[in-house]
């Protein structure tokens, strides 16, 4: 397995499967909407939560700290890495890799995105980027042809690599 790559074992992955679930049912509960136009049935949105919550499982594991199983906390980070705060956005892999690192235009600044394809039970974190170097450049603004709301679209190659991240050398 490439060395920016984790598997999750089925203990972890039932734990973050069932946080996904938590968090689509909370949502219903408070009639919490999903953000940006979303219109995907609640099924989609339990699907993708699940993938969500594994990739924040698989960076906790990858990191070596803890997984905090937060469930509907807003825009708070998803994990703190050295008082860094980290934002995990996880995708199923794409046709012809054309996967990228989608950050909202209503972003922190300051705040470490990271691009994990999942794989389950494997997982493979593209990299990061910290959103003060992202925000208002127009050269990574899109909306992908689609009636939403325009975001950041950052290829994987212009991600730096987690193990950077992981061992404190990014900076």
């Amino acid at each position: 397995m490439e060395n920016n790559s984790i598997t999750l074992d089925l203990y972890e992955m039932q734990s973050a499967a069932h946080l996904g679930i938590l968090r689509c049912l909370e949502s219903e509960k408070y009639q919490e909407k999903w953000g940006y136009n979303y219109k995907g049935s609640l099924n989609d949105q339990m699907a993708k939560s699940i993938s969500g919550s594994l990739g924040e499982a698989a960076v906790a594991k990858f990191l070596n700290i803890k997984f905090t199983f937060t469930c509907n906390h807003g825009g708070e980070a998803d994990l703190i890495f050295k008082d860094l705060h980290l934002q995990v956005r996880t995708q199923l892999p794409k046709p012809n890799n054309k996967n990228s690192l989608i950050i909202r235009p209503k972003a922190k600044a300051n705040e470490f995105y990271i691009l994990v394809i999942d794989e389950a039970p494997n997982f493979k974190i593209l990299g990061f980027v910290n959103s003060t170097y992202v925000l208002g450049q127009d050269r990574f603004k899109t909306d992908f042809g689609l009636a939403r709301p325009p975001c950041y679209s950052i290829p994987p190659d212009k991600l730096t690599p987690i193990n950077l991240l992981k061992d404190s050398s990014w900076n």
